[in-house]
């Protein structure tokens, strides 16, 4: 048995390695979305990925970079950070001006931050669509060759079991120090840059109007 569990442990795949899926949401877990699910695209690329919008992933848009307009996000991070503080700054730009460019190319760009809602529900994100989207936007960063502080990590959330709402986030993990931070676009506008906290942090209740 200890045996079959090692091998077991061994197998799973570094998080870079994984697909990235859509939060199911357990009241919605039906063939409906299963169907939708199939449509994301687990490995981004510039030329290719997936989107979350319009409220819990109600809506998957495809979306891609024109060579320019990645030139820009290239740009942010050169030349490289010369340390973890500084390229989580470049993190916060490059986020913020990935969520600009497909705002504008599928209406997104009318979010409005938390979930303040002004009617509809089209081109809104909550932060099931922002951990996700962000998670999305950091692995492009990722398999570009654009971080040499930092790597990817897991969506986390935060809820009930701590007394609080249920919330969802995006992470990265300083290399050096070990130490894992929340990427939270959630509390923004669209366009406007991710809160960037040590995770323990966040799930103590972190919001940006109480520290």
């Amino acid at each position: 048995m200890l045996g079959s569990f090692l091998l077991s442990a061994c197998a799973i795949k570094p998080y870079s390695e994984q697909a990235i899926t859509p939060i199911r949401l357990n009241s919605n877990v039906h063939e409906a979305w299963d169907t939708t699910f199939r449509s994301f695209v687990g490995f981004p690329t510039p030329e290719l990925f997936s989107v979350c919008h319009d409220l819990s992933c109600h809506s998957i848009s495809q979306v891609h970079f024109s060579t320019q307009q990645w030139q820009r996000v290239e740009a942010i991070f050169n030349p490289a950070a010369t340390s973890a503080e500084m390229e989580r700054q470049q993190i916060k730009q490059a986020i913020a001006l990935l969520e600009n460019i497909v705002g504008k190319q599928i209406g997104t760009d009318v979010d409005h931050a938390e979930n303040h809602l002004t009617g509809s529900r089209q081109g809104q994100l909550d932060c099931i669509d922002e951990a996700t989207n962000t998670s999305v936007y950091l692995r492009l960063i990722e398999t570009e060759n654009l971080l040499s502080w930092h790597q990817t990590a897991s969506r986390t959330s935060r809820g009930p079991l701590s007394g609080q709402a249920p919330h969802n986030t995006a992470t990265i993990i300083d290399i050096a120090q070990k130490q894992r931070y929340a990427v939270d676009a959630w509390f923004g506008a669209n366009g406007e840059p991710p809160a960037i906290i040590y995770l323990s942090d966040w799930y103590q209740g972190w919001r940006p109007d109480k520290n």
